[in-house]
């Protein structure tokens, strides 16, 4: 019986992380988010440390260590969209980034990562 039950543990766990890194590379964009919607957004929220074009370089994003994400780069735009959306909404260790969750609806959030996507040119491909 605890030989069963181990197996059946383990088994959850193993596919409850493969289901999470499933996840983690499904596209975001799919979901409809409105880059006219999330300009807005990216404006009110964003732009003084991400700056006007996303390149990191607004008059707050300079000042922060690490400073502010570049959305142009190579390292940025080969994020899956569930990583990005993730960053939005829990913030990220170690740095400036606030969560929005809560602040923002999951609608907006989507929005904006759609317009931030625009911003860098979209996900490099073949990644």
């Amino acid at each position: 019986m605890e030989k069963m039950m181990t197996r059946r543990v383990y088994l959850t766990v193993v596919m409850s992380f493969g289901m999470g890194v499933w996840l983690v590379g499904q596209p975001v964009l799919s979901a409809g988010g409105d880059p006219a919607k999330g300009r807005p957004v990216y404006e009110k929220h964003c732009l003084l440390c991400h700056g006007p074009q996303g390149r990191g370089d607004g008059p707050q994003g300079q000042l922060m260590t690490p400073p502010a994400t570049n959305f142009k780069s190579p390292k940025s735009k080969s994020k899956p969209d569930a990583v990005l959306l993730k960053a939005i909404r829990e913030g990220h260790p170690d740095t400036a980034m606030t969560n929005w969750e809560g602040e923002l609806s999951e609608e907006d959030m989507v929005n904006v990562l759609v317009y931030i996507r625009g911003l860098s040119g979209g996900p490099e491909k073949g990644l």
